[in-house]
């Protein structure tokens, strides 16, 4: 948020305000429950398991998480777009 107001682009603090937003809704989200904090632990024991029984998992979850599953969510908005051919 301080770069951003250093800046003179408005779209920088755009972008600064939506990422606080985003890290305070995952507080609220997150943190008031004693369960749900033991959730995102849960998941990191998992993940880290995995890669220790294989070392090419890191691998493929960054590729799953990070290339195949935005492309996917992209191609399908992609068939909801006006003036586009496509099952709508």
């Amino acid at each position: 948020l301080m770069a951003a107001a250093v800046s003179d682009a408005s779209a920088a603090l755009q972008v600064a305000l939506a990422h606080l937003f985003f890290n305070l809704s995952g507080i609220a989200l997150w943190y008031p429950l004693p369960p749900m904090r033991r959730v995102p632990l849960r998941i990191a024991r998992r993940l880290g398991r995995g890669a220790r029984l294989w070392r090419g998992f890191p691998v493929l979850y960054l590729t799953v998480a990070f290339f195949a599953v935005p492309l996917v969510v992209l191609g399908v908005s992609a068939c909801f777009e006006q003036d586009k051919l496509g099952y709508t």
